[in-house]
């Protein structure tokens, strides 16, 4: 389940910022970029299909253009059933890594904060690119493979990193799902990406909230996040977000 993005919320570490615990890099939302690709695509009638979005569809139906074709997928049907009334046009219980089982194409695939959970990268890719009509785009935002909490959560049993997360950083238990991070990162998706007509990565340097439970932490954490940022080392980077033209 990816969560519903509202619009004009402000980013949650933009008190950080302004207290001078985290840069500048932070004051603003990756969810915002996110929907900033995603407007560029939204016309009236535009056929959207929503991967993992479960009881939460990633934009609100007051969001989306007029006449617009909403269709949600998730692994899990009950995730799907769970969603507000009028939440999709269609629900189609799926797995990502999956030929979509419905004979439909699309105008606008949308993935926040999934692909680092599928078993397979190109799999999943393989299908959205079925899927998307001729000139058709993914907008997909995830976690990179190399990311420091990334790691991390690799080393822990999955129960102890939802506990960790809970305890540590007030993360709600039921939007945590086991981590597989297959190909996710730069060199890896444009591999993978190869046979697209336009192929955009954005990388984001943004791994520091998972820290502010310690300041000390934080500080030596963020000498290197700077640092790997200042050299746009994107194979580090914490998120990546991909705009794909099929």
């Amino acid at each position: 389940m990816s969560p519903t993005i509202e619009r004009d919320v402000p980013a949650e570490e933009l008190g950080h910022v302004r207290s001078g615990h985290l840069p500048a890099r932070y004051d603003h939302r990756l969810q915002d970029v996110f929907l900033t690709q995603l407007d560029r695509l939204m016309r009236p009638g535009v056929r959207i299909l929503d991967v993992g979005s479960g009881r939460a569809p990633t934009i609100p139906p007051a969001d989306r253009p007029a006449g617009c074709r909403y269709v949600g997928t998730d692994i899990d049907a009950d995730e799907l059933a769970a969603a507000p009334p009028g939440s999709y046009d269609l629900e189609v219980a799926a797995d990502a890594t999956k030929p979509l089982p419905i004979d439909e194409r699309f105008d606008v695939i949308l993935s926040w904060q999934v692909l680092e959970h599928v078993d397979s990268m190109a799999s999943s890719l393989s299908a959205f690119h079925a899927a998307l009509d001729d000139g058709g785009t993914l907008v997909a935002q995830l976690s990179g493979s190399r990311a420091a909490f990334a790691l991390l959560s690799r080393a822990m049993p999955h129960r102890l990193r939802v506990l960790a997360m809970t305890r540590l950083l007030g993360h709600a238990d039921e939007e945590k799902f086991p981590t597989r991070y297959d190909a996710c990162t730069d060199k890896e998706l444009r591999a993978l990406l190869g046979q697209w007509s336009k192929v955009e990565i954005i990388p984001f340097y943004r791994g520091g909230s998972y820290f502010l439970f310690s300041r000390p932490l934080l500080r030596a954490y963020l000498a290197y996040e700077n640092t790997i940022a200042r050299r746009d080392v994107r194979a580090l980077a914490t998120h990546y977000l991909v705009v794909a033209t099929r």
